[in-house]
Parts: structure tokens; sequence; C-alpha cells
């Protein structure tokens, strides 16, 4: 079934997002329109426009099919880009992406000389992802990259003729891109003398936001762009 032979349906509603918007209540703007709760929903994004978060609440199965030429997309750090619980139909012929995942820590590095003197190098943070922002109108920010990790030098008298050892925690992994996945965080490092050393864990990048949760329930018309994770 196409496009045009839906939009030939008896008492159906036609709802238009023509202008870039967070989470938008298609039921709502469907009843502004005459819906009568029951009937078919064509809601089309046009090309140009950014939806962030769309949720589709409040319409009863096999109601609605969206006719997607814009984006719709999650917030950074893993937000999801579509979420249904509803069975709806789905043209894509544009982009729709979960948010970039966070990038994971860097680990600390910790060196020791004798019982008295030690320096810590502390990791440093992860990246965010991309994605559109938290709050306000939609803006498609970029990822980011990790941060360094601090150095420590172990204190205390210089040992006749060596340098004395620096600690350096680890870099944060950088943000991941929008549907993709945020990079590993890095283990510390060394430089000088010393004794001993101990490390901690460099964590793990987060995954990417699904850009739809409820895809069992989407019937793919047109697939269009789709990235990051389909759950459910």
């Amino acid at each position: 079934m196409t496009a045009r032979r839906l939009l030939l349906g008896g008492g159906l509603v036609a709802v238009t997002i023509a202008a870039t918007v967070r989470s938008p209540d298609i039921a709502a703007l469907a009843r502004a329109r005459g819906w009568n709760g029951y009937s078919q929903i064509i809601c089309t994004i046009n090309a140009g426009v950014d939806v962030a978060s769309l949720n589709i609440t409040g319409i009863p199965h096999d109601c609605l099919t969206i006719i997607n030429k814009g984006r719709i997309g999650g917030v950074f750090n893993s937000g999801t880009g579509l979420y249904t619980r509803t069975r709806i139909r789905i043209y894509n012929y544009g982009t729709i992406f979960g948010g970039g995942g966070k990038g994971g820590g860097g680990a600390w590095k910790s060196i020791f000389r004798g019982t008295s003197y030690s320096a810590t190098g502390n990791g440093g943070a992860g990246g965010d992802g991309a994605g559109f922002n938290t709050s306000g109108t939609p803006i498609l920010v970029s990822q980011t990259s990790g941060n360094t990790g601090t150095s420590q030098t172990v204190g205390g008298p210089a040992i006749g003729g060596t340098t004395q050892g620096t600690a350096t925690g680890g870099r944060g992994g950088d943000g991941g891109a929008i549907g993709m996945r945020g990079a590993d965080g890095s283990y510390g490092s060394t430089t000088g003398t010393f004794e001993s050393q101990s490390d901690g864990v460099a964590g793990n990048g987060a995954a990417a936001g699904a850009y739809v949760d409820g895809n069992s329930l989407v019937t793919w018309l047109a697939t269009g762009t789709r990235l990051g994770n389909a759950t459910n």
C-alpha cells in the first residue's frame, strides 16, 4: 500500500509537522483537526524539520501512519529517537536515530616509592555523545572528545641520579556520533622511577540509543536512514 492510497481513506485526519519541535503530541494535534479517537491519522514530518524524542501515546493500534521526510532523533548520551507501544506504520524517507553513547572514563594510575611516598593520576571523563540537546528548541549537537587524565609526581627526596616517578591517569573515551557507541576510556601511564604501581579500570563507552523503542510494533513501509539500535 502506498502513501498516496492511504491518504485516500475515508475519515482520515492529516497532521503536518512543519517546524522543528520536541516531543510533539500527535494525538492532540489530530484531535485539534477533528480526529474522533479511532480513525486513521497520517502524520507527515516535512523535509528540513527536526523532531526530538517522539513518543507515541493516546492512539489506538493500527491508526497512525508516519511519513518522515526530516529527522527524528534522541537526545545526546543514548537518547531514544522514537518510542511506541502502539502498532504504527512508518514511511521513513529521512533519518531516524538514537543519541550517541557517552565515552567511558579513563582509568586512574598510582605509583609508590617505599611506604612513604605515592602519586596518583586521575582518569579523564568521557566525552558526550551526539544528539539533540535536552531542553528548548531541538538543536543537534556534535559528540565531544574525552578529557585527558591528571598527573602527579612522587614526593620526597630524589633518589640519586634518577627522575622522580609521575603517574598520569588515562584519557576518557570520545563520545559517539549519532547512532554510534561511545569509545572506551584509556589506561594510565607512568614516567620516571618508582617501585610499584596499581591501576584502576577504564570505563566502557555507552551504547547508542535506540532509533526506535517498540520496533516489533512498527511496520516499515520505507526504511530510509536508521542509526542506532532497535529495541523491543
